[in-house]
C-alpha cells in the first residue's frame, strides 16, 4: 500500500530513519533505500531487518529528482519520500493516508506560503514573518516539526505523502533544472490539478513529521550552499511566471 523512498548522500541516519519506518503503526509494503556516491558506507545488514526493505546503489548522484524518478516504478497506492535528516513519529504514516484520502492533497512536515511578489520567500529574516510564511519547522526553540493545526501551504519541505499516480503530474513539466527545486515541482505541478499540499497538526513527539529537526541544521544541508536562494529564485520565477502556477498569496 505504501513505498518509502529514503535516500543516503552524506548523513548517517539510516539506522534511526529504519528503526522509526519499521515501528508505524501502519506498516509500509516496500522500504527503498537509495544509496547515491561513496560518502557514507552502509551495513547491509540492514537488510535483515525485514523483507520489505530492499537496495540500490548509483555510484553517481541522480539528485533530488532521482527519487521521484525511481518513484515511478512503485506499484503501491501511495508513497512516501523523505529527506536524509527526517525522523518521523510513529504514527506518521497512518496521519498522512488518512488526510491524503481525505482532502486528496499532498502531505508534508513543514512547508512554505509564499509572499505575493516574493521570489525568495526562503530568505525571511524577520522572525514573525517567519511564524507566518514557515510552516511545521519555524520554530527554532523545538527540536522537532510543531504545527498548530492543519495548514495549507504553497509547497512542502522534507518529506512528501501522495498518491503514486500524481507523478504522472509532477513529469508531465519538464523541470527547468534538477539540480534543486523538486519540493517546489511537486507541488506546483499537482496543484495545477486541483491537488493541493498540507502541513498537518503536529504536537511533538506523539505527532510529528520530524522528530530531529536539528539534523537539517549540518553543513550539508542544501540551503547552506551559496547559490541555493539564486537558483530557487529562478524557479519560482519559471512556475510563477511561466507555467502560471498562483501560490496561495497570488490568487487576487
Amino acid at each position: 500500500m505504501i513505498t518509502v523512498i529514503m535516500t543516503v548522500w552524506k548523513r548517517e541516519n539510516l539506522h534511526e530513519q529504519m528503526n522509526a519506518l519499521l515501528n508505524q503503526t501502519i506498516k509500509p509494503t516496500k522500504i527503498w533505500i537509495y544509496h547515491c556516491g561513496n560518502h557514507v558506507d552502509i551495513d547491509l545488514s540492514i537488510l535483515g531487518l525485514s523483507p520489505i526493505i530492499e537496495y540500490q546503489y548509483n555510484t553517481g548522484n541522480l539528485g533530488y529528482f532521482g527519487r521521484f524518478s525511481i518513484a515511478t516504478l512503485a506499484s503501491s497506492k501511495y508513497l512516501y519520500i523523505l529527506d536524509d535528516d527526517v525522523i518521523p513519529s510513529l504514527c506518521w504514516l497512518e496521519i498522512c493516508m488518512s488526510l491524503c484520502d481525505k482532502l486528496n492533497a499532498i502531505i508534508s512536515s513543514s512547508g512554505r506560503i509564499i509572499p505575493k511578489n516574493n521570489f525568495f520567500p526562503e530568505l525571511i529574516a524577520n522572525e514573525h514573518h517567519i511564524n507566518k510564511y514557515f510552516v511545521g519547522d519555524n520554530d527554532n526553540s523545538s527540536l522537532v516539526n510543531l504545527c498548530p493545526e492543519n495548514t495549507y501551504v504553497d509547497f512542502g519541505c522534507n518529506s512528501w505523502f501522495l498518491k503514486t499516480e500524481w507523478l504522472h503530474h509532477f513529469w508531465s513539466i519538464k523541470p527547468i533544472t534538477m539540480l534543486t527545486g523538486e519540493d517546489i515541482h511537486l507541488s506546483a505541478s499537482c496543484h495545477r490539478r486541483g491537488i493541493k499540499t498540507l502541513v498537518p497538526f503536529q504536537n511533538g513527539e506523539d505527532i510529528s513529521g520530524n522528530l530531529k529537526k536539528i539534523y537539517g541544521w549540518d553543513n550539508v544541508a542544501s540551503w547552506k550552499k551559496s547559490d541555493f536562494y539564486s537558483m530557487r529564485e529562478n524557479i519560482f520565477k519559471y512556475w510563477i511566471n511561466t507555467q502560471l502556477w498562483k501560490p496561495l498569496n497570488w490568487t487576487s
